[in-house]
């Protein structure tokens, strides 16, 4: 009895300090779902804020001295919801229940007086089902019964504090049994939504509150949040799968001590999963670094297969018109050792024709090697500066502040964007939205079926990663404006710049994307290739052909001289994701 006793009392303290915001104007609407602190803000007179902690990071209520620092951004289903619903409005009422609290907003309107018991009623009627009850908890409607409080049914415990201008009553609200009329006449008290010192409404008008909107807060660790409209239909419910049953809430004693230790919780919480996923970004971008650092130190390892292609180009000059056609592989003499050469050979080209494919390859492989040995440079120094941000990012202190220039350092360095959206910033959301990732997240992050590059001037070059890729970039992603280019006459990835609609791709955007289009290709290795490019609209894919094979048309051309430097500075931008 004690506690119930205690829990009201500490119910009533949220209640008084909430007793001014009746009549105010909501001003914004906060939220950082991977914590589950939601922020309410009024203007009375002063910024106030209504805080509620709904899990899985942080629970309970209070007044908060400050709008948390990392929440989610306006794209948040929660957010876009309360703040179109909510914010521009007038607070109508606010409940504080045993099973959480619920805030009415809506507007204030001028009718004629025989029309404002019809409206108040109408208001009352489109009251909506509240928190699911708990254990001894009031049902939360908004039609009062007989010695209730307004907005309890009948059968609730003690009556929970309810504020509103005037007596008792809320405004818009049925009055119930022993309850202050809740009409809203000018005079005495000051009517929600009409400044002190306005001019009196014309004769015969009498504002009137037009309920628009029901915010219900269940705050603990299993908490949610339910938005209805006027009527009473449910607009929102988060988290969507639902809450575990509401239990009697504790009210703190002190409410704005319990808001400032709320969202600081908050705010620490956010704080250090946005480090973790600093610290997973950069991980993942050291590992691919290793990855590309591997494959290009197997390339150079290849260079010592140029001696060889050569020997081969000659035996089959020398000895081609002894194998016979249609040969798939042939056995050659090797004059140097006094052995046999093995060499796989095109049964539908004579074996001879087939030596300045050896003699290309060779030459393919010289003049790769300076590009190669540049590349790789590159890659060890990232990977040095890579490594010494790993160990920054470790000694960091999880604040918003320490974070940002670290994520900066991150994106110069080609960690993927979409992996450090709204660390260190204002804007962090939860995993699986933009902002903090959680790793489940992460792991569910759809594969893209390109590599992204950047040009000189930051233009996105987008490169598909296989066959079946290729097929999805230009299919899926390219729009019919953006240009698509392909090597000419060899098998090769798609290439697209996006581009906005309208827009013409600049040169020194067209020479990069064709520099990756050769590169990506068998005619890696060329001193100069030949590139088609044309818009995506001419683009196409028939039906049954093969992975990555298109047809098209109105192609343009142009002859592209791989520039060793030119390719190493795209090769370093390249995006993972």
């Amino acid at each position: 009895m004690e506690d119930d006793q205690g829990s009201a009392a500490r119910g009533g303290a949220l209640a008084e300090a909430m007793a001014s915001w009746v009549g105010a104007r909501i001003d914004a609407a906060h939220a950082n779902p991977a914590t589950g602190l939601v922020a309410l803000a009024v203007y009375a007179g002063a910024r106030r804020v209504l805080g509620v902690g709904i899990g899985p990071r942080v629970a309970g209520t209070g007044v908060l001295p400050r709008l948390p620092r990392l929440r989610a951004d306006a794209s948040h289903p929660l957010l876009a919801a309360m703040r179109a619903h909510l914010v521009g409005r007038r607070v109508l009422a606010i409940e504080v229940r045993g099973d959480g609290i619920a805030v009415i907003a809506g507007d204030v309107l001028l009718v004629e007086k025989d029309q404002e018991s019809e409206l108040l009623s109408e208001a009352g009627a489109a009251a909506s089902p509240g928190l699911s009850p708990g254990a001894g908890a009031a049902s939360p409607r908004l039609s009062p019964g007989a010695g209730a409080s307004p907005g309890l049914s009948p059968g609730a415990g003690a009556a929970s504090p309810r504020l509103s201008p005037g007596a008792a009553a809320s405004p818009g609200l049925s009055p119930g049994a022993g309850a202050a009329s809740p009409r809203l006449s000018p005079g005495a008290g000051a009517s929600p939504g009409l400044s002190p010192g306005a001019a009196a409404p014309s004769p015969g008008l009498s504002p009137a509150p037009a309920p628009a909107a029901r915010l219900e807060l269940a705050p603990g660790r299993r908490g949610e949040v339910r938005l209805l409209d006027g009527a009473g239909h449910l607009i929102l419910r988060w988290p969507p799968q639902g809450s575990a049953p509401p239990a009697e809430i504790a009210y703190p004693a002190d409410p704005l001590a319990a808001g400032a230790a709320l969202v600081e919780a908050s705010d620490d919480a956010a704080a250090g999963q946005e480090k973790a996923a600093l610290a997973r970004a950069v991980k993942a971008r050291r590992a691919a670094l290793e990855r590309r650092a591997e494959a290009v130190r197997g390339d150079l390892g290849r260079l010592g297969s140029v001696a060889r292609l050569q020997k081969t180009g000659q035996l089959l000059l020398a000895q081609g018109a002894r194998v016979p056609r249609g040969a798939a592989r042939a056995l050659l003499d090797d004059w140097e050792t006094g052995g046999k050469l093995e060499v796989a050979l095109d049964p539908a080209r004579p074996a001879k024709a087939q030596a300045e494919a050896f003699f290309a390859k060779a030459r393919r492989y010289q003049r790769g090697e300076a590009v190669m040995r540049a590349r790789l440079a590159e890659t060890e120094r990232a990977l040095d500066a890579i490594a010494a941000l790993a160990a920054d990012v470790a000694a960091a202190e999880a604040l918003p502040d320490a974070l940002e220039p670290l994520a900066q350092r991150a994106r110069s360095l080609g960690v993927a964007r979409a992996e450090l959206a709204g660390v260190g910033a204002a804007g962090a959301g939860e995993p699986g939205m933009p902002g903090a990732r959680g790793r489940r997240a992460a792991r569910a992050a759809p594969r893209r079926p390109f590599h992204a590059y950047r040009s000189a001037s930051g233009a996105a070059i987008l490169v598909g990663r296989g066959a079946e890729d290729n097929d999805a970039l230009t299919t899926k992603h390219a729009r019919p404006h953006d240009l698509w280019l392909h090597a000419k006459g060899v098998v090769g990835s798609h290439v697209v710049v996006p581009l906005q609609k309208g827009a013409s791709c600049s040169a020194d955007v067209l020479v990069d994307a064709a520099t990756l289009a050769a590169h990506f290709s068998d005619a890696r290795g060329e001193a100069v290739c030949e590139v088609s490019y044309l818009p995506r609209r001419y683009v196409r894919k028939p039906r049954g052909a093969a992975p990555g094979a298109v047809v098209f048309d109105r192609e343009k051309v142009i002859a592209v001289r791989i520039e060793g430097e030119r390719l190493s500075r795209l090769l370093a931008t390249k995006e993972e994701g």
